[in-house]
């Protein structure tokens, strides 16, 4: 049976963005004297925490506040709009025009701001493979609260039950679970990450077109 609709998150899911995201806070905290860590990097995926930015910012000398900080990364620039290595993750394009070419409905959910969101699809030429797009500042609460996914199955007119959302954090894979979806864990990004909770593991986007759960190996 064909799912209803696949929501996929964007950071490690549909481009390998964390790698370069860390790369481009480190160097905005540097300007401040901030080294950071690689443990210091895997807390921060998958997450939007203005916690951590502070905690971070506690070994700047002078003290340093966050809007600071943040006006800083502006100016540094970011991977969704300067990074010249951005692109989708390999054989997912395929496998988004498969499931839209079979009926299924696909949308985008992350806790990344619309702004630049939109300044990657637009860059990678994929504006117009989903049917629903949800950022993080179009809802009240963020990940790991279901809230995106929710608004997004509403909007889409599927049932979560079947619903199948493609995650790579166990911030993620909680807000999809918390929704009532089917989580798969995407494994191919630049961090190793928990994805235990999840109900199943994704290698490679070009196996999904044989896997039975989405509907399209007898396409």
């Amino acid at each position: 049976m064909k799912p209803d609709c696949v929501l996929f998150d964007f950071d490690g899911v549909i481009a390998d963005t964390e790698s370069s995201n860390a790369r481009y806070l480190g160097k905005a905290l540097a300007v401040f004297g901030v080294a950071v860590t690689p443990e210091d990097e895997r807390r921060m995926v998958g997450v939007n925490d203005r916690e951590i930015l502070e905690e971070l910012l506690q070994r700047a000398e002078p003290p340093v506040t966050v809007e600071r900080l943040l006006e800083e990364r502006r100016r540094q620039g970011n991977t969704y709009e300067n990074e010249p290595s951005l692109s989708p993750m390999p054989g997912l394009l395929p496998f988004l025009w498969r499931l839209r070419a079979a009926g299924i409905r696909t949308a985008l959910v992350t806790s990344t701001s619309s702004r630049l969101i939109l300044a990657a699809l637009n860059r990678m030429g994929m504006s117009a493979l989903f049917d629903a797009i949800l950022c993080g500042d179009m809802v009240e609460k963020r990940k790991p609260s279901p809230e995106g996914y929710q608004k997004a199955m509403a909007l889409l007119g599927a049932a979560p039950e079947r619903s199948i959302v493609i995650e790579d954090s166990p911030v993620g894979i909680r807000a999809g679970k918390s929704a009532g979806a089917l989580v798969a864990a995407y494994k191919c990004g630049s961090f190793s990450q928990n994805t235990s909770q999840a109900d199943f593991e994704i290698w490679d986007y070009e196996d999904c077109l044989s896997l039975p759960i989405f509907g399209l190996s007898s396409e």
